[in-house]
């Protein structure tokens, strides 16, 4: 590669577009690359023989700005540079990033007080903690601010590097403080921002799937079929929605090694993360809540009540949200995608299994009635079936028909379940409770594996 021509270099480069075609746009965007790093006139120069070193060092940016990124960082572009290279360097950054409205962010050495003026920001660190951040004249202001004068032979940056663990002693901030300080709101802001929630399944296919489970009980009815549909109705609607959040997982594991460096480093708190993660999703899980709601609760022919259809949403929305955490916990512990999937399904099964809707609490082995009342299904099957039937409560669904009498009303479903209408807000407490248990695990697992990252 390097007896080629700094232009056939920039053509051949991997993850390169393809130039077979000769397509003239992509031939354009090739020119207009080299003229803006100042390098037409070595277009035919071969890089071993003639280029000089600032040259090599424009045509390595010219490779990480073929597919024009938005943000384009660099490691110390100008080393190993003598002081005029280093500033045509800079420069042509500059043009760049001017001419492009893109942001550069780069690392570097001891600048001269020439580079320093085509930066725009800096940012000074020592020892992972945030010294300064601003303009070059800001950084003069803080320096008086702290007590500290700059020499008429120094600019501010170079004083600065000069008496760094001076000022970093007056801003004692360390990542360990960082960990159990309180939440701070430009932190939770900054990490709603980075938070993806693109991730999360498309809304137009969750839609046309609720829809379809709507079509399926249509016209639930008001008879012994009526009993049984809405008790299926119900633990589907909780299987669907419980194993429905298990595709956050991979995206959960995937950020845990980048918010266990940040944290570990001091960027921002634990508690901050948890936070922002938390206010992203729940206005999300209230979107899915309603559109499932409206979607199936009309359909089916539940109870013809707004108070009624307003509880379902929120059991909706609160399931959601504690599975939603659950899940979270479960892979800040799980040491990788596969593991977190299986504890998940292990442990959403055995829930299921001791909800109540298999075999009822006096029926279950009483070594196993604690996982009856650990169970999550247990409250919100309880709390769907409450709000159903408390609503029937005088509504008759079989009757005697040689006498016209009346078998079973809603009342007597909820009585045989051992449910009364005064557990209604009892269950929605007990799910709340276990989506912020969930999240102080999640927290609780992440403050110890920063923790041992740093020993």
């Amino acid at each position: 590669m390097h007896a080629f021509p700094c232009s056939l270099y920039l053509k051949l480069s991997p993850l390169l577009l393809d130039f077979s075609t000769q397509n003239h746009p992509k031939l354009l965007i090739l020119w207009t690359l080299l003229n803006e790093l100042n390098l037409t006139h070595l277009a035919n120069a071969r890089l071993a023989l003639g280029l000089s070193g600032g040259e090599r060092r424009r045509v390595s940016i010219g490779l990480s700005l073929l597919h024009d990124p938005a943000v384009l960082l660099l490691d110390e572009p100008t080393s190993g540079l003598d002081s005029k290279s280093a500033l045509n360097v800079m420069q042509t950054l500059k043009s760049i990033a001017t001419s492009r409205h893109r942001t550069v962010i780069l690392s570097i050495h001891q600048p001269s007080f020439k580079i320093l003026s085509t930066i725009d920001k800096i940012l000074l660190l020592s020892k992972g903690t945030v010294i300064h951040h601003g303009t070059l004249s800001s950084l003069q202001s803080f320096l008086l601010s702290n007590g500290f004068t700059v020499p008429p032979q120094l600019n501010a940056l170079e004083y600065a590097m000069e008496i760094l663990n001076q000022l970093r002693e007056s801003k004692p901030c360390t990542p360990s403080s960082l960990l159990s300080s309180p939440v701070t709101m430009p932190q939770v802001l900054i990490l709603i921002t980075k938070q993806e929630t693109s991730d999360i399944g498309a809304q137009d296919s969750m839609k046309s799937l609720f829809f379809m489970i709507g079509t399926i009980y249509i016209n639930i009815g008001f008879d012994k079929q009526g009993i049984e549909k809405r008790f299926g109705l119900f633990a589907f609607t909780l299987t669907f929605l419980l194993s429905s959040t298990t595709e956050t997982l991979p995206i959960f594991i995937n950020e845990r090694p980048i918010i266990l460096r940040e944290t570990s480093s001091g960027v921002y708190r634990l508690s901050s993360y948890l936070v922002a993660n938390t206010l992203v999703f729940l206005p999300y899980l209230l979107a899915i809540a309603i559109i499932y709601s409206v979607s199936v609760y009309f359909l089916v022919g539940l109870c013809a009540s707004w108070k009624a259809f307003a509880y379902f949403v929120l059991v909706i929305w609160v399931i959601v949200l504690m599975a939603n955490s659950f899940v979270l916990f479960l892979s800040s512990l799980a040491p990788n995608y596969i593991a977190g999937t299986s504890l998940v399904t292990i442990l959403l099964g055995a829930f299921f299994l001791f909800s109540g809707y298999f075999i009822s609490q006096d029926s279950m082995p009483k070594y196993w009635l604690f996982m009856h009342f650990l169970s999550m299904y247990k409250y919100a099957l309880d709390a769907l079936l409450i709000n159903e039937y408390s609503c029937l409560v005088n509504k008759c669904f079989l009757w005697y028909e040689e006498t016209n009498t009346c078998m079973a009303t809603g009342g007597d479903v909820l009585q045989k379940r051992g449910l009364h209408e005064r557990h209604r807000w009892r269950n929605i407490y007990i799910l709340i409770g276990f989506f912020v248990f969930y999240r102080v695990l999640c927290l609780l697992v992440l403050i110890r594996r920063v923790s041992r990252s740093k020993i």
